[in-house]
């Protein structure tokens, strides 16, 4: 399918980036079996430069007003530094500097801690580009995820997350 875009296309520092940063992508992932079976509806995407190394697929970014992304953890959420910042799940690792994508809307992949569980709060965690359902005090909720199905017993990136949006919220 051609869509003008490859969400999962990262460039380097030194190759400049293919769109202009801030730049959103929007397309409708059709069905194009007719079968139901592989719906996976409107996705959004946010271009960004990467303030640092960002993992891979379905770790959370924080995203300044500059549209430079680092992976969110306990600093990067905390009061006074990313309190209200959007964030989004990178489609593909990125080197420091280099330019991608993040999901900001729709059904996508999430990096989460062992077993977040769904239809709980979401929050920042101390692992990078992973967030968590715990409810120590201190840390941020992430509004505007979710999960749709809980994830296992470790580390993993969750393929049925929902993105609404998300930004850095209240403090537990």
């Amino acid at each position: 399918m051609d869509i003008g875009f490859d969400p999962t296309a990262v460039r380097t520092s030194a190759e400049g980036p293919e769109f202009r940063v801030g730049t959103r992508m929007r397309w409708q992932d059709n069905d194009f079996a007719n079968d139901g079976a592989n719906v996976q509806g409107d996705k959004e995407f946010l271009y960004v430069q990467a303030g640092e190394a960002i993992t891979g697929l379905g770790y959370l970014c924080v995203v300044d007003s500059d549209c430079v992304a680092e992976m969110a953890d306990t600093t990067s959420t905390a009061p006074g530094a990313g309190a209200g910042a959007r964030c989004g799940a990178a489609q593909a690792a990125m080197a420091s500097g280099g330019y991608g994508w993040l999901q900001i809307y729709g059904r996508g992949s999430l990096r989460t801690l062992a077993s977040a569980a769904l239809g709980t709060e979401l929050t920042s965690s101390a692992t990078p580009g992973a967030v968590d359902d715990a409810t120590t005090s201190g840390l941020e909720v992430i509004s505007g995820l979710t999960l749709g199905t809980a994830t296992g017993g470790s580390e993993a990136t969750n393929d049925d997350a929902y993105f609404n949006y998300p930004y850095v919220g209240r403090t537990l």
